[in-house]
């Protein structure tokens, strides 16, 4: 009878260490998919903010070019989007909490938007654009990486884990529209 409950102390103490590794593992789960989420709506603020406030406004009232009725087409004054992504990006990583972090701001300020091969750098999205980031139309897009630290991944080597996060937003011009 004595065996029988020494054995039943050790199953007893094995299960509590799985469950104690499995509430770990649970808890660095969590907290890298919140700093997830956390890092995507900041890079979606920042994103918007930028072309939002980096709209180039005297591009617009130039008169367009002849032969065309419609209004000119919006372009981003790529200094002011950039410098609004990248002061939204900060205050909202600051209002978060987030230090440790990374960001890189690219404009497309060009009516009819363009790309930029490589940015990501880190591809974030899946499908055919990955690593390859395209506009028809004015854009901001931000790109952000946050290290974040992790408490069962620690104890196998992995102090720390990289959370990534890409966002774009773009100015939609007014129906017929005339380019520059």
């Amino acid at each position: 009878m004595r065996r029988e409950s020494g054995q039943a102390m050790v199953l007893s103490l094995l299960f509590l260490s799985v469950l104690l590794l499995l509430a770990a593992g649970m808890v660095d789960v969590y907290s890298l998919l919140e700093m997830r989420s956390s890092a995507y709506q900041a890079a979606q603020q920042a994103a918007l903010a930028g072309v939002s406030d980096g709209r180039d406004w005297s591009s617009a009232t130039i008169p367009p070019a002849s032969g065309c009725t419609g209004p000119r087409a919006i372009e981003l004054d790529e200094a002011a989007a950039r410098a609004a992504a990248m002061s939204t990006l900060t205050a909202e990583l600051s209002n978060r909490g987030v230090t440790n972090y990374t960001a890189d701001v690219r404009v497309l300020p060009a009516w009819d938007g363009g790309s930029v091969s490589g940015y990501p750098p880190i591809p974030v999205r899946t499908g055919a654009s990955r690593g390859y980031w395209s506009s028809s139309e004015p854009a901001v897009g931000v790109y952000l990486r946050i290290s974040v630290d992790t408490f069962f991944l620690a104890l196998v080597g992995r102090p720390a884990v990289d959370v990534v996060a890409f966002s774009s937003a773009g100015v939609a011009q007014p129906s017929g529209a005339c380019p520059p």
